[in-house]
């Protein structure tokens, strides 16, 4: 039988390909909150009160807080638990911020200088340290939870916290 007139057959997307929909969702909800923490705490609240590389150090460390909730939300979400799954979907996520700050930086015309200031760690600047997070955190997240279920799971039935 056939699919009636003006709907359309959809197959079910694997495991993998969901993650990954998961993670591209979670990095749409993202932009906003990034653009916030850099726009607006980072120049305008942090920046004259600490200077400049302080703020960027503040901001990035929140960034990385956010990413690890934000790889939390992920895993909740997606169906494949992989290990190697988990790192693709860290190197998606990683991915789509490079393209969208480099793409985004040259499209409106910054100098390149500009856009690499963040990665200089020697001079205290953590932008690296914030992608590798985006690359990890979906697969650390991912190990710790299964640890944690893994303890509950053989933890003796009176030790269980009861569900209400």
């Amino acid at each position: 039988m056939s699919a009636p007139a003006g709907t359309r057959r959809t197959t079910p997307l694997t495991p993998r390909a969901h993650l990954l929909m998961i993670t591209f969702r979670v990095w749409l909800a993202e932009v906003p909150l990034a653009a916030v923490n850099a726009f607006v705490l980072m120049d305008r609240v942090y920046a004259p009160r600490v200077g400049a590389l302080h703020a960027h150090q503040i901001a990035m460390a929140t960034r990385i807080l956010l990413i690890v909730v934000l790889a939390y939300v992920i895993n909740r979400l997606a169906r494949d638990h992989r290990p190697l799954s988990l790192l693709a979907a860290g190197a998606f996520w990683m991915t789509l911020w490079l393209v969208f700050e480099w793409g985004g930086s040259l499209l409106i015309g910054r100098p390149v200088h500009e856009i690499l200031v963040g990665w200089h760690v020697e001079q205290g600047y953590l932008w690296p340290y914030v992608l590798i997070t985006y690359l990890l955190a979906p697969l650390l997240v991912g190990v710790v939870r299964s640890r944690w279920a893994r303890a509950a799971h053989r933890a003796p039935r009176a030790q269980r916290p009861r569900r209400r």
